[in-house]
This record gives structure tokens, C-alpha cells and sequence, in this order.
């Protein structure tokens, strides 16, 4: 007989396209010399595919390492008429498999936002 298999993730995600923009703000103190297409401050698009209360999903062309803090903003007119923005860092990163949304896959975790933005973003997936 299967065993049934459960969910470990502590928020459900929820799975839609949405067009965002990111901002790195600040790269990890302990990497040097960092031969990174994005500098400190550096904008770039990125699409997520899924989200959480408490992360993001990302994929873009570019690697960036684990520990970046990262702005991203979400400015679609189906979700919110004000711009959503949240401060993350990169939990986890790795290569896509097919090059569909972007190169690689970034795992943020939300550490900064209104709760109220993220319920709205949050809810566009549902």
C-alpha cells in the first residue's frame, strides 16, 4: 500500500506567469571579486512562477549568489494599482533545465514587505 504523501512546506505555493522588476542591493560581504553581469545596484527583469507569504520563485539570465538581498517590485495592473515592493535574499539558486523563463532559478525569502502587499500577491496566485 503508498503511503500518502504530504506537503512539508509550511505555505501552500501557488503557481501563475507575472513579469517583475529586481534591484541587487547587496551582494554577500565574504564574496570578493565577483565576475557577476549584475553590479550593487544593478536592475534586471525576472519572471516568478510561483509565490508564498514568506518567498518567491524567480527566474532570470542571471546567476547571483546565495545571500544577495535583492528589491524586486511587482507593477502589474491585475494585482495592484500602487507597485508592490519587497526586500529578499536569495536562498537558493540553480540552473534551469529548459531556458523557458530564464536561465537560472532563484529561491528568495521574503524579509521585508507590507503584509498587506504580500496577502494581495499572494491571493493573484490563488
Amino acid at each position: 500500500m503508498k503511503r500518502e504523501i504530504r506537503e512539508t512546506r509550511k505555505h501552500p505555493r501557488y503557481t501563475k506567469i507575472l513579469n517583475i522588476d529586481c534591484k541587487a542591493l547587496r551582494f554577500p560581504d565574504d564574496i570578493m571579486g565577483e565576475k557577476s553581469k549584475i553590479k550593487e545596484g544593478g536592475t534586471f527583469r525576472a519572471t516568478t512562477i510561483n509565490v508564498s507569504q514568506t518567498g518567491v520563485l524567480i527566474n532570470c539570465d542571471f546567476i547571483l549568489p546565495e545571500r544577495t538581498t535583492i528589491e524586486i517590485t511587482v507593477s502589474d495592473p491585475a494585482i495592484t494599482k500602487k507597485p508592490i515592493t519587497l526586500k529578499t535574499r536569495i536562498a537558493w539558486t540553480k540552473r534551469n533545465a529548459y531556458k523557458i523563463f530564464g536561465r537560472y532559478a532563484a529561491g528568495l525569502h521574503i524579509e521585508e514587505g507590507n503584509k498587506g502587499d504580500i496577502d494581495m500577491l499572494v491571493e493573484h496566485f490563488n
